[in-house]
């Protein structure tokens, strides 16, 4: 661990390698001065000494240090957003793969004979690329949650909910308002777009039956 000093000229050396200022006394060590780098606690930085200005105020940064600087900063930064905690989804397995639960499959409009598969927990619908279930080329359909499909895997029961837009969906030509249960085959009005709804888990399967073999 360095033995970090400041003078009372403002410069800053290593204190177990000289007992006075290198600067001020004039002798020499390796040219090298570790200094602090802003509010990074952890990081030192070594530079040439004749970077340093001799001043009682803290030394100014050459444009080389603002460099280090930026370049810490940005591993720091990159470190923190790494070490944020992440929502997983509860069936997820060590090889990533999050199990289906069940499917949307499109029997009207312009999705006609493709699938949707649904996870556990919420499902959002849209046409928004970040939706579960993309009906991005419905353009009566809401961008962003226009309908909600949750599977809530302890009571293994399929829920439809309104989302947050202001257009409404359907199940079974009723109106969903709040949540309702979901029941295989049920049919599932969004827009111009008609979704049948299959269920894979339910109160005969469940993947966490088969979590252990």
């Amino acid at each position: 661990m360095m033995n970090l000093k400041r003078c009372e000229s403002g410069h800053f050396y290593d204190a177990d390698k000289f007992a006075d200022c290198p600067h001020c006394s004039g002798a020499k060590g390796d040219g090298n001065v570790t200094v602090g780098i802003g509010n990074v606690q952890s990081e030192m930085v070594t530079v040439p000494s004749d970077h340093i200005q001799s001043t009682s105020e803290t030394p100014k940064q050459s444009p080389s240090i603002r460099s280090d600087i930026e370049k810490i900063m940005t591993v720091s930064s990159e470190v923190e957003e790494d070490d944020n905690e992440k929502t997983i989804g509860i069936y997820v397995t060590n090889k990533g793969t999050e199990p289906v639960v069940g499917w949307l499959v499109c029997i009207k409009g312009e999705y006609y004979g493709e699938c949707f598969k649904l996870k556990a927990g919420r499902n959002f619908i849209g046409r928004s690329g970040s939706m579960d279930v993309k009906l991005g080329n419905d353009h009566s359909v809401s961008r962003d949650k226009h309908a909600i499909i949750l599977y809530e895997p302890k009571r293994r029961e399929f829920m439809a909910q309104a989302g947050e837009s202001r257009e409404l969906f359907y199940r079974n030509d009723e109106v969903v308002l709040t949540a309702e249960k979901l029941k295989s085959r049920d049919m599932l009005i969004i827009g111009n777009t008609k979704l049948m709804f299959i269920p894979c888990c339910g109160p005969d399967f469940s993947w966490d039956d088969y979590k252990n073999e």
